[in-house]
């Protein structure tokens, strides 16, 4: 007989029911598809991922569009300014602005009135040349063309400014015939006012009266051992010059406080330039100095007198008797002197050093009532080193007293008709080197 027990219902069976409820193989195989499907950057997380690289991005342009703009209004600056360049300091590192905007100048009121000219005797008969007299049409020539050459830029840092033309205040290089400011080598001059203390006072010199005063202590200078310390009382110019000749022609005395810069501070009187180095003698034949000078003129070589001529002499008498060297000296060299008066160059004792020998020189210049200055000093040199009659035997013609080979000032390559002198002195130019006798 057939078992006809019935087959058990899902209600019937739990098994049953759960193997209805839930087919175990068919949700298996979906599942694996799906993730067969998946990437393998999906796989490592790439979504979220990428949604923080993109947050990052975003912020970091944010970042440098602020930054940039900052730093952009910070430089910007007004088209009409410069910095200074300097360095150092509690502001160092914050340079100043200065306006340059130019402000335009009347040439005339810049034009000087020519210095008036007076003969030093009362009863010398002479003929004065018109002093050169300054244009508009120059001044502005001056005024356009000076002020763009090179230069040094002002304030301690480093740097190199733009704006200084050939003059004073600063320039690429102030040459005149008392000397050079810079880019130089020769001898450093110092320029005294006699008139005038540091403080601007007036001194015991100052008055027409005062010419005394001042001849006594040029004097002492002298007597002193040509001690600057001497000179401490008076007014002293701010920046030296270096010279490589000294050969200036007639021109007015204020000249020498033009070339210094403080012609607005000093007058053209009882003025003295004290120049000092030490220099290598070029050859070893015999050598003396020929020269003078208006007021006067001085050279002191290795500490002995070795040249006092012009209108005024303080060591050496007119006679010519120079006791350091044990020589008097008589000759004279013709010099077309404009104006008149004293138209030769005297002539200092022999001198005989070795070739190579460094030695110490002093020259000083001077100028007492005011008017015309001019000062000149050469060398000649003798034939050998032989004496005759217990002298040497010169050229005859005269070298210009050079310390460096430096291109010379146009106005003096001629020196004038009746004077036989080598401005270029070939092989014999003293030049200097460092010693004693070179301090600033």
């Amino acid at each position: 007989m057939p078992d006809e027990t019935p087959s058990p219902t899902p209600e019937q069976d739990p098994s049953v029911a759960a193997s209805e409820a839930f087919p175990t193989e068919p949700a298996a195989e979906e599942i694996q598809a799906t993730r067969s499907k998946r990437t393998f950057w999906q796989k490592l997380g790439g979504e979220g991922l990428t949604i923080s690289l993109i947050i990052h991005l975003v912020l970091i342009l944010i970042a440098a569009i602020w930054v940039i703009s900052t730093v952009t209004d910070s430089v910007i600056k007004d088209p009409d300014s410069f910095s200074t360049g300097q360095g150092g300091g509690a502001a160092g590192d914050k340079a100043k602005q200065f306006k340059t905007r130019a402000q335009p100048k009347n040439p005339k009121s810049m034009a000087k009135n020519a210095a008036r000219i007076t003969s030093k005797s009362s009863t010398a008969t002479i003929s004065l040349p018109d002093l050169p007299t300054s244009s508009v049409a120059s001044l502005n020539t001056g005024m356009m063309g000076g002020g763009s050459s090179k230069g040094f830029g002002g304030g301690s840092g480093g740097g190199i400014g733009s704006g200084m033309g050939v003059g004073r205040g600063n320039g690429r290089n102030f040459v005149s015939l008392f000397g050079a400011k810079v880019g130089t080598n020769g001898l450093v001059g110092t320029f005294y006012d006699l008139k005038q203390t540091p403080s601007r006072r007036e001194t015991e010199c100052a008055p027409q009266s005062g010419i005394g005063a001042y001849r006594e202590a040029v004097r002492d200078f002298f007597e002193s051992g040509w001690s600057p310390t001497k000179f401490s009382k008076y007014y002293k110019a701010p920046e030296p010059l270096i010279a490589g000749q000294l050969f200036i022609p007639s021109r007015s005395a204020n000249a020498a406080p033009e070339a210094y810069g403080v012609e607005k501070e000093v007058k053209p009187s009882r003025w003295v330039v004290h120049y000092k180095g030490t220099v290598e003698v070029p050859q070893s034949l015999p050598f003396r100095f020929v020269g003078t000078g208006d007021d006067w003129l001085l050279v002191r070589w290795d500490k002995k007198i070795a040249l006092d001529d012009g209108y005024e002499h303080f060591i050496v008498g007119r006679d010519g008797n120079y006791k350091d060297f044990k020589q008097v000296v008589t000759k004279e060299f013709v010099l077309d002197r404009s104006p008149g008066g004293l138209h030769r160059m005297k002539a200092g004792p022999w001198i005989n050093e070795t070739k190579g020998k460094k030695v110490p020189i002093e020259i000083a210049i001077g100028e007492t009532p005011g008017g015309v200055f001019d000062v000149y000093l050469a060398i000649e040199v003798a034939t050998s080193g032989q004496r005759v009659k217990g002298e040497f035997v010169g050229e005859g013609t005269l070298k210009l007293f050079r310390v460096n080979s430096d291109p010379l000032p146009k106005e003096i390559e001629n020196p004038g008709r009746k004077l036989t002198i080598d401005m270029q002195a070939e092989g014999w130019i003293f030049k200097t080197v460092a010693g004693p006798g070179v301090s600033r």
